[in-house]
C-alpha cells in the first residue's frame, strides 16, 4: 500500500507540474506525405510549445520520418518507439493511438496510462479489430476525432468512449498564387491508380486539351505542394473515404476551385456551394471538361469563387493548438482529481481528519 501510495504521490507531482508524458504512436509513411500524420506531429509541437513533454512514437526502431515533406521544423521534434523499449508510462502519461492500430492496443491494454484513440478516418476504425471487439475492450476511455459526422458515427459503435472534435488546422503555406492561373489541373486521390485512370480518360475524351497538364500531388514537400496548388486553375479531388478533406480546403485557400466526388461522411464545411461536387466517378472527366471550357472562355460563376473565401476560417493553426491545448488540459485536471480521490483513500484514517 505504501509503495502504491508513494507512486501515485509522484504521479499527481507530475501532473501538476507538467511532468506527464504524451505518446503519439504515427505512421511510417516512408517519407511519403499524409495529412494524418502531419496532424499528429503538430499536436506534438503544440504540446511542447506549451511546455509539455510529448513525443512522436513509432513502432520500429528504424523510420522514414518526415524531414523530406515537412521539414525540421518537425522531424526534430522528440521521437520514441516502441520495438526498442523505450514506451515506458506511468498512470500520469497519456498515449494516442491513431484508429488504424487497432492491433496495437492490445499490445498496450495493461500499461498504466490514459489510453486516447485519435480517429481521422471512420473508414479505418474496424479494421484491426477482432469481431466483437472494441475499443473499451483495450482500455480506451476516450477519442479524438476531427468532425461531428464521424464523433456520432463512433458513439454509435462504443457508445462509453468520450469522443472531442478538434478541427484539422489548414497550414500557412497555402495561399493564392500572385500570378495569374495557369493550365494546370492538381488531382490528388487515395489510390495512384484513379488518379491516372481520370488523367487517361480525360485525354481521350478531350482531346481538344491534350495541351492541359495534369499534375499528381503524390511524393511532394509541403512547399512544393502548396505552390502548385497556388498555380493551378483546379483542383480535382477523390476519396470517397475522406472524414475531413485537408486537400480540398488547402486548394480553396489557394484561390483554386474544386472538382471533386462526394465522400460517404461530408465535414460541416462541405457544401453545395463551394466545389463543383460528383456523386460518382462517372462524371467526373465531363464534369473537368466543362470546367475547363468555361475557365478559358472566364464564365466561372462568381459565386463559387465568394463560396471559397472564408471557408477555411475556422481552421486556423492557432485554433487548432488552443483546441488541442484545452482538451489535454481538461485531462490532466480530471486526472488531477482522480489521483487526490485515490490517495485519500489509501492515507491512514487520521491523516485525513
Amino acid at each position: 500500500m505504501e509503495k502504491q501510495l508513494q507512486q501515485l504521490e509522484n504521479g499527481l507531482g507530475k501532473l501538476k507540474n507538467k511532468g506527464s508524458k504524451f505518446y503519439f504512436l504515427t505512421q511510417d509513411t516512408e517519407g511519403n506525405a499524409m495529412a494524418s500524420v502531419e496532424t499528429n506531429y503538430r499536436y506534438v509541437k503544440h504540446l511542447i510549445d506549451a511546455g509539455y513533454d510529448a513525443y512522436v512514437l513509432y513502432e520500429k526502431a528504424e523510420y522514414k520520418g518526415v524531414e523530406s515533406w515537412l521539414g525540421k521544423n518537425y522531424s526534430e521534434l522528440p521521437h520514441s518507439n516502441i520495438e526498442s523499449g523505450e514506451l515506458k508510462v506511468g498512470p500520469q502519461d497519456f498515449v494516442i493511438v491513431p484508429e488504424i492500430y487497432g492491433n496495437t492496443l492490445e499490445q498496450l491494454m495493461n500499461m498504466p496510462c490514459t489510453k486516447i484513440v485519435l480517429s481521422q478516418s471512420h473508414d479505418y476504425i474496424l479494421d484491426t479489430l477482432n469481431p466483437g471487439f472494441g475499443w473499451p475492450n483495450y482500455g480506451v476511455t476516450k477519442c479524438i476525432t476531427t468532425t461531428e459526422e464521424q464523433k456520432k458515427h463512433i458513439g454509435s459503435l462504443f457508445p462509453t468512449v468520450q469522443t472531442e472534435v478538434i478541427s484539422p488546422a489548414i497550414s500557412d503555406y497555402f495561399v493564392p498564387s500572385e500570378k495569374p492561373k495557369k493550365p494546370l489541373v492538381a488531382i490528388h486521390s487515395r489510390d495512384q491508380r484513379i488518379t491516372m485512370k481520370i488523367i487517361k480518360m480525360f485525354y481521350l475524351q478531350n482531346p481538344q486539351f491534350k495541351w492541359l497538364t495534369f499534375r499528381d500531388m503524390r511524393g511532394m514537400s509541403k512547399e512544393e505542394f502548396a505552390t502548385v496548388l497556388g498555380e493551378s486553375c483546379l483542383s480535382v479531388w477523390v476519396d470517397r473515404i475522406s472524414s475531413f478533406g485537408t486537400y480540398p480546403l488547402e486548394s480553396m485557400r489557394c484561390g483554386t476551385p474544386v472538382v471533386g466526388v462526394l465522400p460517404v461522411m461530408r465535414a460541416e464545411w462541405l457544401t453545395k456551394e463551394n466545389g463543383i461536387w460528383s456523386q460518382d466517378e462517372s462524371t467526373l472527366v465531363e464534369t473537368i471538361g466543362n470546367y475547363m471550357k468555361n475557365w478559358l472562355e472566364d464564365s466561372l460563376p462568381e459565386n463559387l469563387y465568394k463560396s471559397m473565401e472564408n471557408v477555411c476560417d475556422p481552421y486556423t493553426i492557432d485554433k487548432e493548438r488552443e483546441s488541442v491545448i484545452t482538451y489535454f488540459e481538461r485531462l490532466i485536471t480530471e486526472k488531477v482529481t482522480e489521483f487526490e480521490a485515490s490517495i485519500n483513500k489509501l492515507k491512514p484514517a487520521e491523516e485525513n481528519v
